[in-house]
């Protein structure tokens, strides 16, 4: 998981109750430091050459501790997450059935809706909740490949958190986050998901275009311990730089 700082699995608690337009029927979740997230789907749009831009939307089924399922009975019965995000990645054949999969940058939030209204054929209820946590996109590698008219493929993505809220996350640690998603097209158990969507975040599917299901997690990081450590040294010499120069007006 790649970030300015060395990154271990953040570990906390997500208050629920107290997101921007909570009905107090939500509940507490933790601790966690992974979602889990259920059968979203993927739409890439050719730009030129082996370039694409990729908008993405899913939902979250489970919070999880070290790969354990986290109790969380109220998610999905009266309140929901949603994350959608935008990237540009490059698909280059690597010969046979066989492509590389570089993910160049981009953006994604996780919403808290009070509602359960996310729905993958109408294109909607995704992203009409409150945004809880942000970031951008560093970059991600993986690969796919195809047997007849199916594709499979794996993308490890890496994320910096630029925004989160406080309020909901305990402890406000919070700095990067890591994935890991399967993409599939044309297999048989995606058909009635894939059938239902039209567009993705507005965008039309296309002639050309590619749709695929995605399964995935977000597992939130923070600094490691020496880290920490190194941070708060560079702040003691900082402050010692400035009392000794003070010291000599």
């Amino acid at each position: 998981m790649g970030s300015a700082f060395a990154a271990v699995n953040w570990n906390g608690t997500a208050n629920y109750t107290v997101a921007p337009g909570a009905q107090l029927d939500e509940e507490a979740v933790g601790p966690f430091d992974t979602y889990d997230m259920g059968a979203g789907v993927v739409l890439l749009k050719n730009t030129g050459g082996n370039n694409y831009n990729g908008f993405y939307q899913s939902f979250v089924t489970n919070h999880e501790l070290a790969s354990t399922s986290v109790n969380a009975p109220k998610l999905n019965n009266t309140y929901e997450l949603t994350m959608a995000a935008n990237f540009t990645q490059t698909v280059t054949p690597v010969g046979g059935s066989s492509s590389l999969i570089n993910v160049n940058g981009g953006t994604f939030n996780l919403y808290f809706d009070s509602s359960v209204d996310r729905n993958f054929g109408a294109d909607t209820g995704f992203t009409d909740g409150a945004s809880i946590l942000s970031g951008t996109i560093i970059g991600g590698t993986g690969s796919a490949v195809s047997s007849g008219s199916m594709i499979f493929g794996v993308t490890d993505i890496t994320v910096k958190v630029d925004s989160y809220n406080v309020a909901v996350f305990e402890p406000d640690t919070i700095t990067d986050a890591g994935g890991i998603f399967t993409l599939r097209l044309g297999s048989p158990f995606d058909a009635a998901l894939l059938g239902s969507v039209s567009s993705v975040q507005g965008n039309a599917v296309n002639s050309g275009d590619f749709l695929f299901a995605a399964d995935g997690n977000i597992a939130l990081a923070v600094p490691e311990a020496e880290t920490y450590g190194m941070m708060l040294a560079g702040l003691g010499l900082v402050g010692f730089m400035v009392s000794r120069r003070r010291g000599s007006l």
